[in-house]
């Protein structure tokens, strides 16, 4: 250690012993042993005749004022000049500590902006590019990471739902997802992987081909499809693929959805909590559009087309919906 000590101290470390005295310097219990080294190459350098030649004149100039004193007066400046000599050392060994550090930081944090996180909170959502020029809608609730770099794989992780317009290129484009993965090249789709709901992935244009987590299983889904992981297993349908993505341009369109299904999108939409009897309200469904109407709006809507009434908490932002008795 005192060898890349005194190497440190010439600047002349290379990256990998850099690695290791960085290693070395950031653990406690190595304290000590880098207080004993740094204080002794720091005495070596002050004893270094490299000290006259590069500085002679401040070297004659201390060297002047400590033997032109020989008084009580030299002792005291003496032992300031020990005392300045040992917080010299201390600082050295400090701004070393600190220089470490830094680099730590500026490494860990280099390594942490190479993935980007974006999240959504419940009740918002946004829109964002990729750095290979794709979209990506982002609902409410959802996260997305993805590398900075996209030069060598494109590949993001999401968690939730997002809509995604995905630029063409010889690189295919991954969406990874706790339930499954969907591979593209270029195309335009709908990816539900919310980790309380459903792994649901609809088709806009282009061909996807999706997996399960294990690789087990895989369908490929042409526009106007749907595959959705049921027990294990998909199942292919086509769909109205305006009922799936019409999120991103700002509305909600129900056609003949179950009510709990309905309750959970309302949920993340305006960011509350929707509590009743799921006994109560077995085999209704609803179908409407929801664009610009409040909360208030919707369910006064709901509450007309349906036996029930409901109660809204606005500290607690909770919602219970009772039925009505005949």
């Amino acid at each position: 250690m005192k060898r890349l000590v005194k190497k440190y101290l010439q600047s002349v470390l290379s990256p990998d012993e850099f690695d290791q005295f960085c290693d070395y310097i950031s653990r406690s219990e190595n304290t000590f042993p880098i207080s004993g080294a740094m204080k002794s190459e720091w005495l070596n350098f002050l004893a270094d005749d490299d000290l006259k030649r590069e500085n002679p004149l401040l070297f004659n100039k201390l060297q002047k004022t400590i033997l032109s004193e020989e008084n009580a007066e030299t002792k005291k400046r003496l032992k300031f000049y020990a005392v300045t000599l040992r917080i010299a050392a201390v600082l050295l060994i400090g701004a070393l500590v600190t220089s470490v550090w830094f680099y730590q930081q500026s490494r860990s944090t280099f390594e942490k902006t190479t993935n980007q996180t974006v999240s959504i909170p419940i009740g918002a959502k946004t829109e964002l590019t990729m750095p290979d020029g794709s979209k990506v809608w982002l609902n409410s609730g959802s996260k997305i990471t993805y590398s900075s770099d996209f030069s060598k794989e494109r590949n993001v992780l999401l968690v939730g739902e997002a809509f995604f317009d995905v630029v063409k290129g010889k690189i295919p484009f991954e969406v990874n997802t706790s339930y499954g993965t969907v591979h593209v090249m270029g195309t335009a789709f709908d990816v539900q992987a919310y980790p309380d709901g459903n792994f649901v992935t609809t088709l806009e244009r282009g061909v996807v081909k999706v997996t399960d987590k294990d690789n087990n299983r895989q369908e490929v889904i042409a526009p106007g499809e749907q595959v959705r992981l049921v027990r294990d297993n998909f199942i292919k349908k086509e769909v109205n693929t305006e009922l799936y993505t019409s999120w991103k341009d700002g509305k909600l369109i129900f056609s003949r959805d179950p009510f709990p299904d309905m309750m959970k999108r309302l949920e993340r939409w305006f960011n509350v909590k929707i509590v009743y009897s799921a006994n109560d309200f077995k085999g209704l469904w609803f179908s409407g559009t929801i664009e610009d109407e409040t909360l208030t709006e919707v369910m006064e809507m709901v509450c007309k087309s349906a036996p029930m009434s409901y109660s809204y908490n606005t500290h607690q932002r909770k919602i219970i919906i009772t039925a009505k008795k005949n």
